[in-house]
Order: structure tokens, then C-alpha cells, then sequence
């Protein structure tokens, strides 16, 4: 059987390569196209690929694999109408999402940013990630509040969210459908938001439109999504007060979940028995009865997720990005070299009260 990894899943290719009867290829996202995949079982690609009939027709392709949790690179359509069986990784990051914006509101609020209990997070969009998000934020009693017109029960007015003090976009891209998120928001929110407001985005680049990238307001933004990524040519944007190059559901355990969820479906698909070889990473990790003192005080535990996983340490690796014009492939390299062990790969050690471990396993940890 013939097989076609993209070469940033490297454990996956690792696993297909033990067993004799695949012919597997390696190859990087600029490399992929119909005709090098035209003989082609099944391919595992990543949002990098466009997966669409100009990719897929006239090929052997019978399964496709999309190792991402977004989805707005995929043809969907085509796939109604076609005979390949597509297994998405949709969901499969929400974690990950979760354990970055618990760094950025760690790094608010040790800078005295944003104020615990009282400073009111917006979220726009209540899918995997803003549900979970909102259940932690509704857990340490910040007082929060979601837009999203596809939950109208639990979905508050845009300007009611936009006037938070953060507003975090969780939101799947789209340009059309009922309510397409493309441009979501535009020149006339940037005018109006204040200096003390802050605006993280983790769901994609062009759910902005572009004059956020080129505003003097830099400071107020957190961006771990660009537009037209990768190929973004980063210099003629404002560097804003954390930037970070697509890596928030980036941690071992959601690629293993990706991983996971694809081989389980290839092999309903094909009747095979192929298993990850990945090991399961598992760190003891000790905490003392000073953490309690600290979700007292700030809600959440900002020592523990700092050491975790500080996202200043990746907004200072991408920082050269700001500085010259980059080749896409060292965006997608700078990518793959910031993967990081999740919250979950962290078993807490200790002597904690009830209600403490209570919310570090909410957080993802594992008691």
C-alpha cells in the first residue's frame, strides 16, 4: 500500500514505516500535489495542504487524513460527492488552545495587566475550546461572556463581548454560511477599542482583517494566528505585545490525539491493526500547599503554568520573524521546533485540599 505523510508528522511516518507492507513518502507541504500523490492509498496531510479536487482527482487516494483541528482548508462539498473517506482531527487540540491562554492570562495577570475576579473575558465562539475556556473562567469565578450566534441559549450580543476587558477568538473560520467569521472583526472595532483592552487570537488570521497586523495599537494584541500563513511576509507588521507562530494546540499530546484518532480510522477503513509507537510521556510533577494560597489570590495557579509553559519563551523565538523576510519553511521548521508536553503530560504530586485538585485536573493536569 502506498502512503504519503506530510514530513512534519514525523512520529506518524516513524509508525508506518515498521511495517514492510507500506511504501511510505516523506513529504514537505510544498512538495504535495496531484501528481505526486497520484498513486497514492491514503495521504495524512496538514492544514498547509488545500484538500480539494484539484489535489485529489484523478489519484489512486482512497482515505485522507487531516492532522489539524481547523477545517477551513478542506473542500468539504467535494468530498459529498467523491468516494475518499476524509478523518478529520477536529477538537483534537482544544487542550493545548486552553494551556496557552492559561499562560497569556498568567502573563496579565503577573504584569498587572488584568485584574483577578473583576476583569471580564469575552470569548467568541463556543465550540471545543470556548466551552472548556468558559467552564475554567465560570470554575474560578471570572466573570466572562460568550458571542456566538450558533448558541443563541448561552450566546450574549457582540458588543457586549467586545467591550470585555479581554476577548479571546476561539471561532472556526469561514467566509460564507449563515454567519462567516472572515473579517469578524474590522477597522471599525479596531478604532473603537481602548488602551486597557486586550485581544487574543488563536483561531485563525482572517477572522481580522489586515489593518490589526499594521496597527499602532500592537501592544493590546496577542496573535498565535497570521494571514496567509505560511507564506506571510512579517516585516511590514507591528510586533504585537505577545506573537507566537501557530503553535497554541501544538504539545505532544494533541499531535498523539491527532495520531491516534487518523490510525483508528484508517484502519476501519482498510482492516488493519496499526498502533502509534509514540511513548506516553508522563512527568511527576511537585507542587506544595503554596498553591492554594496563590488560586486564592489570582484564581489560577500563574507559577505552575509559567513553568509549564511560558509563552513569552515563544514569542521571543519568533521575534526574528519581525525582522527580516522569512522563507515559509523555516516558519513551518520554527513550528515543529516548539512543540511542547501539554498539562496532561504533568501528574501532580501532593498533599493539596479537595477544591485544589479539583480545578488542576479542570486546568488538564493529572492528579
Amino acid at each position: 500500500m502506498n502512503i504519503v505523510i506530510n514530513k512534519d508528522l514525523q512520529e506518524l511516518t516513524k509508525t508506518f514505516k515498521t511495517n514492510s507492507k507500506f511504501n511510505v513518502r516523506s513529504l514537505e507541504s510544498h512538495e504535495i500535489s496531484n501528481k505526486s500523490i497520484k498513486d497514492a492509498d491514503a495521504v495524512f496531510l496538514r492544514s498547509t495542504t488545500k484538500i480539494n479536487e484539484e489535489l485529489l482527482d484523478n489519484t489512486n487516494v482512497k482515505f485522507v487524513a487531516s492532522l489539524t483541528s481547523g477545517e477551513d482548508h478542506i473542500n468539504q462539498d467535494y468530498f459529498e460527492n467523491s468516494n475518499i473517506y476524509l478523518s478529520t482531527g477536529k477538537g483534537g487540540n482544544a487542550l493545548a488552545v486552553i494551556e496557552y491562554l492559561l499562560s497569556v492570562l498568567s502573563v496579565l495577570i503577573i504584569g498587572n495587566k488584568i485584574e483577578p475576579f473583576e476583569t471580564r473575558i469575552g470569548i467568541i465562539g463556543y465550540g471545543n475550546i470556548g466551552k472548556r475556556f468558559k467552564n475554567i473562567l465560570d470554575e474560578i469565578n471570572f466573570p466572562n461572556y460568550i458571542y456566538d450566534p450558533y448558541f443563541p441559549d448561552v450566546s450574549s450580543s457582540l458588543e457586549k463581548v467586545l467591550s470585555s476587558g479581554v476577548i479571546s477568538l476561539n471561532c472556526s473560520y469561514s467566509k460564507t454560511g449563515k454567519f462567516p467569521s472572515h473579517n469578524l472583526l474590522d477597522i471599525n472595532f479596531l478604532n473603537e477599542m481602548k488602551d486597557e483592552q486586550f485581544l487574543i487570537n488563536s483561531s485563525r488570521g482572517e477572522v481580522l482583517s489586515d489593518e490589526y497586523y499594521l496597527s499602532k495599537k500592537s501592544d493590546n494584541f496577542i496573535f498565535d494566528v497570521w494571514p496567509n500563513e505560511p507564506n506571510l511576509n512579517l516585516t511590514k507588521f507591528k510586533k504585537p505585545f505577545i506573537a507566537t507562530p501557530h503553535i497554541a494546540g501544538k504539545t505532544i499530546s494533541a499531535e498523539n490525539k491527532f495520531n491516534e484518532k487518523a490510525l483508528s480510522e484508517f484502519n476501519d477503513f482498510f482492516d488493519e491493526n496499526i498502533e502509534a509507537i509514540e511513548p506516553k510521556k508522563l512527568i511527576d510533577f511537585t507542587i506544595d500547599n503554596s498553591i492554594e494560597e496563590e488560586m486564592e489570590v489570582f484564581g489560577i495557579p500563574p507559577s505552575i503554568f509559567l513553568k509549564i509553559y511560558d509563552v513569552k519563551r515563544d514569542d521571543l523565538a519568533f521575534k526574528s520573524f519581525f525582522e527580516t523576510k522569512e522563507n515559509p519553511k523555516d516558519f513551518q521548521k520554527l513550528r515543529t521546533s516548539l512543540k511542547r508536553l501539554g498539562l496532561n503530560n504533568h501528574k501532580i504530586v501532593s498533599d493539596l485540599g479537595t477544591a485544589a485538585k479539583s480545578k488542576l485536573e479542570l486546568f488538564g493536569f493529572r492528579l
